[in-house]
């Protein structure tokens, strides 16, 4: 089947809302009576299942934000929201979380969705979508991601994910696609980038991340970025400050094609009346990827993760407005 499931209502497991994840590979959601980070969010009870088994394992994940930890349970999940085509998924082994970094209180998700390969996931488990493949569930293993650019709103629909097939209503002919240099996160090969004046070449190893709200990139190149756009570091914000009406752009050099990013897409409100340049930058000191392509370059392109032939395409995004 092809199941087209809007972002807000992606992933459910007793009516729980997760964050979607291209760029990781674990599941889990929040479980009963832990923590105030659990406060106010919907909570998975599984005495409310006949289908589900704990498995009694322990898992721990460390986040650039903070970490979980919990024990894995099993049980049938399903991609979308109740009374929709949902695509559902028997025996799926995913975390139930006993402690939260207080971070995950302020989101408004109650677990997250972990659609990278089961190379990098927690103990070994088949993330829910690889399993969804490996049981025949979709027409092709493979999703799409289109994000709109719905600009400074909250509780609006933000895109759709399309998984089992190409989502050709929102996105455009397909440029290209590129090997992944590891199935582990969607990792590929970057040849270069340039903004205004400036221009780089060189092999870097980068990331397609729908969790990452900003594009990051080495140090060095964001500086440069930085100076060609006029923006300003904030050292104690940690981002850097931009003209909201600056003409910023950020051209990336994949494989044979060149894929522009136009400033609706560099430039984001930080809300309170400023915009920050949706650059940050990063040191991976040689190890993991030098890039992580989140959501400003997603929003500018369809990613098509092609887990089946171990490949991303990208596609123009049609936005409507």
């Amino acid at each position: 089947m092809g199941c087209k499931i809007g972002p807000l209502c992606p992933f459910l497991c007793r009516d729980q809302t997760c964050c979607r994840r291209a760029g990781f590979s674990d599941t889990f959601m929040r479980t009963y009576n832990y923590g105030d980070a659990c406060d106010g969010k919907d909570k998975f009870d599984s005495s409310k299942s006949t289908t589900y088994v704990r498995q009694g394992r322990r898992w721990n994940i460390q986040y650039g934000t903070g970490s979980a930890s919990g024990f894995l349970g099993q049980d049938t999940v399903r991609f979308g929201s109740i009374g929709t085509n949902q695509l559902v998924v028997k025996n799926t082994v995913f975390g139930q979380a006993t402690e939260l970094a207080p971070f995950f209180a302020g989101q408004p998700i109650d677990g997250i969705l972990g659609l990278a390969f089961k190379s990098i996931a927690e103990a070994g488990v088949t993330p829910p979508l690889i399993n969804a493949i490996q049981q025949g569930l979709l027409d092709q293993p493979l999703f799409t991601v289109f994000m709109k650019h719905v600009g400074e709103q909250a509780n609006v629909d933000g895109g759709v994910y399309t998984y089992g097939g190409i989502d050709t209503n929102n996105c455009g002919p397909i440029i290209a696609y590129e090997p992944l240099s590891s199935a582990t996160y969607w990792q590929f090969t970057m040849n270069g980038a340039k903004s205004g004046q400036y221009s780089t070449r060189r092999r870097w190893q980068v990331i397609s991340d729908t969790g990452t709200s900003l594009i990051g990139g080495p140090s060095s190149v964001a500086q440069q970025v930085a100076r060609q756009v006029g923006a300003m570091y904030d050292p104690s914000n940690g981002v850097y400050f931009i003209d909201c009406d600056a003409k910023a752009s950020l051209d990336l050099v994949i494989g044979q094609n060149t894929y522009s990013i136009e400033a609706k897409n560099m430039i984001v409100p930080s809300g309170d009346g400023r915009c920050i340049l949706s650059f940050f930058g990063m040191n991976s000191g040689g190890f993991g990827p030098a890039w992580i392509l989140g959501d400003p370059f997603i929003r500018q392109f369809c990613q098509i993760y092609d887990v089946g032939n171990q490949q991303i395409g990208f596609a123009p995004s049609l936005q409507k407005n």
